[in-house]
């Protein structure tokens, strides 16, 4: 790992010697719009655009945090779908990285308030396209998710094909980024299994055949988009480490790292639904829906693409096992 971190220091030693002087348009540097830049993976998004020279503009109704991570150095416009609101809040802005997206179909347990399904999002995913395109955006960075389409009962992932569809239609360069999962401090998913793994003798699964998981570093996706917003090129790829663990055997490894006894017991998505919806009001937090135990099931937190992160999720484990999976990560309030 030492010896990782010195090379990194090195070659950043060099590109800092290479940018001296440089103009920023030699550095391909712009006003970049994002999507959330005080959520997980908003956050170091923005924090790495700013570290490469950026401006950055962010799309939120979040309150700002204080003390902000940012420094006060992300302008915040609110998301607002009135006519014209949303041309002015990206006007000026030459590329836009986009996260726009809903977990849950219908409202989460214990959620107060409106909600938006995925259908809902998708047509403002439409309408935020739009906006970009009316104010002369010239690039679109857009968050999408491994295997969209390939279910066309799951709402998620049929949603996320439609946005992609609206995205290349738009005639704008783009780059479609396809993230599995994420993991790193507090990431919901690990981070739940991990607690899971440390304090229960046995942890429901989806019975059938194997299904395998693909995740990156936070950190690394943040690096991915920087590189794709300074791209002029227009692609589609997974954004998926380097490890690929099938998840029974991901439970295994955080129960012994963690000194928990936790096995998974793979039972039918039709037993495995209710124990969680009971488990999820236990704890006051939806944990695993059907559909997402679904998608699971049939493989989709899987790729078989290079990976686009050198970050290994069992080295990463391994190295914050003391922390990771101590309390039950719970999504921030809306």
């Amino acid at each position: 790992m030492a010896a990782r971190y010195a090379e990194m220091a090195i070659r950043f030693g060099a590109f800092a010697v290479q940018l001296a002087g440089a103009t920023d348009e030699e550095l391909g540097v712009s006003t970049v719009a994002i999507t959330g830049a005080w959520s997980y993976s908003g956050r170091p998004v923005a924090a790495r655009l700013l570290q490469a020279g950026h401006t950055v503009v962010s799309l939120t109704n979040r309150e700002i945090p204080d003390p902000d991570p940012h420094d006060g150095r992300v302008r915040a416009e609110p998301y607002d779908f009135s006519p014209g609101a949303l041309e002015r809040a990206v006007d000026g802005v030459e590329v836009l990285a986009c996260a726009y997206w809903t977990r849950h179909d219908r409202a989460p347990l214990g959620h107060r308030g409106p909600w938006l399904s995925h259908a809902e999002a998708v047509s403002r995913s439409g309408r935020i396209i739009e906006a970009a395109g009316a104010a002369g955006v010239s690039r679109l960075v857009w968050t999408s998710i491994a295997n969209p389409g390939l279910d066309p009962d799951l709402s998620y992932y049929a949603g996320k094909a439609e946005v992609e569809r609206l995205v290349r239609e738009s005639g704008l360069p783009h780059a479609i980024l396809r993230p599995v999962c994420f993991f790193g401090p507090d990431a919901i998913l690990i981070e739940n299994v991990a607690w899971a793994a440390r304090r229960l003798p046995l942890l429901p699964i989806p019975a059938g055949p194997e299904y395998w998981i693909r995740p990156i570093h936070v950190d690394d996706y943040a690096e991915l988009v920087a590189d794709a917003v300074a791209s002029t090129a227009t692609f589609t790829r997974d954004a998926c480490g380097p490890d690929r663990v099938e998840f029974g055997e991901l439970i295994r490894t955080i129960a012994r790292l963690s000194g928990g006894k936790a096995r998974p017991v793979r039972l039918p998505v039709s037993a495995c639904a209710p124990l969680y919806a009971v488990a999820s009001r236990v704890m006051r937090e939806t944990i695993l829906t059907k559909d997402e135990l679904i998608g699971l099931s049939r493989n989709r937190l899987d790729s078989l693409e290079p990976p686009a992160g050198p970050t290994s999720l069992l080295a990463w484990l391994e190295e914050h096992v003391a922390e990771v999976g101590l309390r039950f990560a719970r999504e921030p309030s809306r």
